[in-house]
């Protein structure tokens, strides 16, 4: 069995794309440190708004017609509220382009919220 560079290539084009994208990440965070970790802040707190979401939407469907029903309503508009005032309303927006935030329009939607 001999050594063929041709056919290694061949088996592996995903692998060096992934080394392609993890080397501009890595040079990226190099050049802008900063810049990544607002991103990753970012990230962060999107992750953690879409979660909370979820739970309260979880809760309103678990509650339906049920005395703790109006409770969360309240709850799911009190973080409306503190989510459209981050960040003077970019946090708001960038959260509904997030690519998860469409299950929970539709789950909102679905629950009459």
């Amino acid at each position: 069995l001999g050594f063929s560079p041709a056919k290694t290539w061949l088996l592996s084009p995903p692998q060096a794309t992934a080394m392609g994208e993890s080397f501009s990440r890595t040079a990226q965070t190099c050049w802008d440190p900063e810049g990544t970790a607002s991103l990753v802040r970012r990230k962060k707190a999107q992750r953690a708004a879409i979660n909370q979401y979820t739970e309260l939407l979880n809760r309103l469907e678990q509650c339906r017609g049920g005395a703790d029903q109006e409770g969360v309503m309240a709850e799911i508009k009190r973080v409306d509220r503190e989510m459209m005032g981050k960040q003077e309303g970019k946090f708001w927006d960038m959260l509904q382009e997030h690519s998860d935030w469409p299950s929970i329009r539709e789950k909102r939607t679905l629950l009459q919220v």
